[in-house]
């Protein structure tokens, strides 16, 4: 008689804490959308790239937007770190950066898929870092910084979205639009509107 064995069991995870599997989960997202269409990018293709149980994208997101919002927020934390740490008179953020570029298209991609991005750069330290550096280091009046900030996202958005639809291929060519905001600023910090 041949004894029969059983095949063994898969190994089990080892349990790890929410916010070990909420950080994995987001890493696994920003490395699979520099890697695939955003469309491509499943939840279990996430879940298994962060060896984390696909179930738990939906408890600790609520689905894999939600997911995905999360990691436009942590990048938008890494940005405000780097808009804090920018020389004076030197740009703040370089929206060249395909780290930038993919957050960016990320936001824009979200949107048209119907998810809420309404409060996305209200609450971010990204703004709140540029409205401190057009305050501490541009000396614009504090009354219009903010003001000063988002427009400042929005012209970087614009120019770096647009950039290759308007024929723009590399950062020298978005240069002189820069320099103009540059300019601008300057005004902006001698003559305050009133």
């Amino acid at each position: 008689m041949v004894k029969q064995t059983t095949p063994p069991k898969p190994k089990r995870r080892s349990p790890i804490t929410r916010a070990e599997g909420e950080r994995r989960l987001i890493e696994a997202a920003y490395q699979l959308v520099h890697e695939r269409p955003f469309s491509e990018v499943g939840v279990r293709d996430i879940a298994a790239l962060a060896d984390v149980n696909h179930g738990f994208v939906h408890t600790w997101f609520g689905s894999k937007n939600d997911l995905l919002l999360a990691v436009v927020r942590r990048q938008f934390l890494e940005l405000a770190e780097t808009v804090q740490r920018a020389e004076p008179g030197q740009p703040a953020i370089n929206f060249f950066d395909p780290n930038v570029v993919i957050v960016v298209r990320l936001v824009l991609w979200l949107n048209l898929e119907g998810v809420d991005t309404s409060g996305l750069f209200n609450d971010m330290p990204i703004l709140d870092a540029l409205t401190v550096r057009y305050i501490d280091i541009e000396k614009i009046d504090p009354a219009i910084a903010r003001q000063t900030a988002i427009q400042a996202i929005s012209i970087g958005l614009g120019a770096g979205t647009f950039a290759p639809i308007l024929g723009m291929e590399t950062p020298a060519d978005v240069l002189p639009i820069m320099d103009l905001w540059r300019h601008v600023i300057g005004l902006l910090s001698k003559y305050p509107p009133a």
